[in-house]
C-alpha cells in the first residue's frame, strides 16, 4: 500500500484546517456582521423615533380629538403630511403614527396615521391592543424600540416609540415608527448571498492551493490564521501580508478583498446615516430660517481653518462629517423661540442653550461619529469657562470644537439675526481679536484672522 508523502499529508492538513477555519471564521463574521446590522437598525429606529417626536408640536397633537370627525380637520391633514414627510425620508420606514392612552388598560388609541406603502392607515380613534408589547407600553416614559418583531393585522414589524412631549415637559401622546420585517429580511439575505460567493470562493482557493503547497506552508498558514482571528475581533483593516505569488498569496488576497468588502458595507451604512441625519438637518433650515446657509458657511471656514493649523486627514474628515451637523440640536427647539423677533427671554435663552446636548443626544449613538462629537457639544465653550452647556475651560475643550467655535461666531456675527443686523467683516474680526483667550482659543482665533487677511488680499 503506497503511502502518503509528508507534502501530501501537510497538504491534507492544510486543506482540513483551512475549510475548517475558514468555515468557522465566515460564520462567526457572518453572525456578528449580523447581530452588528440589527442592533444598528434598533440604534437607527430609536433616533429616527427620538427625531420624529421632536418635529411634532405637541400643543397642536393635543388639540386633534381621536375621532373619525377629526380626520377632516386641517390640523390633522397637517401633522398627517409632518408624518408623511418623516415616512418618505428614508425607504426603510413603512408608517409613522401618533397614539394616546385610553381609560383602558393596555388600549391606546390611533391619532394621526402616515399611512403605510400600501396605503393602509389606521382611523382617528382607532383603538389598539398592545398585550404583549412591552416596549410600546413604556414609550410614554422613555424612547424604545422592540427587540424582535411585532404582528398586528395589518403585518410584521420591527417598531421604535419615544414619547412627544408639551412646552413643559409632560408626554402628551407618543410616535410610533414602524420598519417591515420584509425590508429587514431583504437586507439579511443580500448580506447572507454575499457571505456564502466568499465562503464558495475561499473553500475553491484552499482545494487549488492545499495540494501545491509543500513545508513553506507553515509561515503562511500561521499569517492566515491570524488574519482570522484579528478579523474575528472586529479589526477589518488588518491586511494579511504574505509576498509570494502562489495560491497561498492568492488565498491571502481573497482574505483581504473579503475584508474589504465587509468594511465597504460598514463605510456605505456610515454614509446612509450621515445622509439621513443631513436631511434631517435640512429640514431644520425649513424650521429655523436664521440657519439656512449658515451651517454650510460654518463647514467651509472650518475647514478651511484646519487646514491653516496642519491637521491630519482624519481631524479634517471628522470636521467635514461633523461640522455641518453642529446646530442639529436646535430640532428640539420650539420653531417660536428660534424665529423670534427680537432677542429672546432668559427662559427663551436657556431653552436655545440645550441645543449642543440635545444634538450630542442625537448623534452620540453613530459608533463612527463618537470621535468627534464634541464639535458637536461642546462648540460653544470657552477657554475662560463661561461657555455652555458644560463650562468647560481651557484644555478641556477639543481643538476640532475650538475651530468650529470661531467658525459659527463669525459667521453669526456677519449674517442678519431676527434682533439684529450683520457686522461688518472688519468689526467681526475685531470682536474675534479682542475676545482671544477669553472666549475663543488664541491660536485658532489667530489662524483664523490671518486665514481672513489672505483671502482679502487674493
Amino acid at each position: 500500500m503506497k503511502k502518503f508523502s509528508f507534502q501530501a499529508k501537510l497538504s491534507l492538513a492544510f486543506i482540513a484546517l483551512m475549510v475548517t477555519t475558514l468555515t468557522a471564521t465566515t460564520y462567526f463574521i457572518y453572525q456578528e456582521t449580523i447581530t452588528r446590522q440589527k442592533e444598528e437598525l434598533r440604534l437607527k429606529i430609536l433616533g429616527f423615533a427620538k427625531l420624529a417626536s421632536l418635529m411634532i408640536d405637541a400643543d397642536k397633537h393635543s388639540r386633534i380629538k381621536p375621532e373619525m370627525e377629526s380626520q377632516n380637520t386641517a390640523l390633522y391633514k397637517e401633522l398627517s403630511n409632518v408624518l408623511k414627510k418623516i415616512r418618505d425620508s428614508d425607504p426603510l420606514i413603512e408608517s409613522v403614527y401618533t397614539m394616546v392612552k385610553t381609560n383602558k388598560e393596555n388600549i391606546w388609541m390611533f391619532v394621526v396615521d402616515s399611512g403605510d406603502r400600501k396605503r393602509n392607515t389606521a382611523y382617528c380613534g382607532e383603538r389598539y391592543d398592545l398585550s404583549g408589547m412591552p416596549e410600546m407600553r413604556m414609550a410614554f416614559d422613555r424612547a424604545s424600540v422592540d427587540n424582535e418583531f411585532t404582528v398586528d393585522k395589518w403585518g410584521t414589524w420591527l417598531s421604535g416609540y419615544a414619547p412627544i412631549q408639551n412646552s413643559a415637559g409632560q408626554p402628551e401622546a407618543i410616535v410610533g415608527l414602524d420598519v417591515s420585517a420584509a425590508s429587514v429580511t431583504r437586507m439579511q439575505l443580500a448580506l447572507a448571498g454575499r457571505f456564502l460567493w466568499i465562503f464558495i470562493l475561499g473553500i475553491a482557493f484552499s482545494l487549488f492551493m492545499g495540494w501545491f503547497v509543500g513545508k513553506g506552508i507553515i509561515r503562511p498558514l500561521n499569517n492566515l490564521i491570524l488574519g482570522a482571528k484579528e478579523v474575528g475581533r472586529g479589526n477589518l483593516n488588518f491586511k494579511v501580508k504574505i509576498k509570494s505569488k502562489d495560491e497561498i498569496g492568492e488565498l491571502a488576497d481573497t482574505f483581504n478583498k473579503m475584508t474589504d468588502s465587509i468594511q465597504k458595507t460598514q463605510i456605505k451604512l456610515q454614509q446612509y446615516y450621515l445622509d439621513t441625519i443631513r436631511s434631517l438637518a435640512r429640514a431644520l433650515e425649513a424650521k429655523d430660517s436664521y440657519t439656512k446657509g449658515h451651517s454650510q458657511r460654518v463647514s467651509e471656514y472650518a475647514l478651511n481653518l484646519a487646514k491653516c493649523l496642519g491637521l491630519n486627514q482624519e481631524e479634517i474628515k471628522l470636521l467635514e462629517e461633523l461640522s455641518i451637523l453642529h446646530d442639529i440640536g436646535k430640532i428640539g427647539i420650539p420653531e417660536k423661540v428660534l424665529n423670534k423677533q427680537g432677542a429672546p427671554s432668559e427662559e427663551e435663552w436657556q431653552l436655545i442653550k440645550k441645543h449642543p446636548e440635545i444634538g450630542e443626544d442625537i448623534l452620540k449613538h453613530i459608533e463612527f461619529l463618537k470621535p468627534g462629537i464634541s464639535i458637536v457639544s461642546h462648540h460653544h465653550e470657552r477657554p475662560d469657562g463661561k461657555g455652555y452647556p458644560y463650562g468647560l475651560k481651557k484644555g478641556e475643550i477639543s481643538l476640532l470644537a475650538s475651530i468650529v467655535a470661531v467658525a459659527d461666531a463669525y459667521d453669526a456675527m456677519t449674517s442678519d439675526r431676527p434682533y439684529r443686523k450683520a457686522f461688518a467683516k472688519d468689526e467681526a474680526v475685531a470682536v474675534i481679536k479682542k475676545n482671544a483667550g477669553t472666549q475663543f482659543d488664541s491660536r485658532v482665533a489667530e489662524a483664523f484672522i490671518e486665514y481672513l487677511r489672505t483671502q482679502t488680499n487674493d
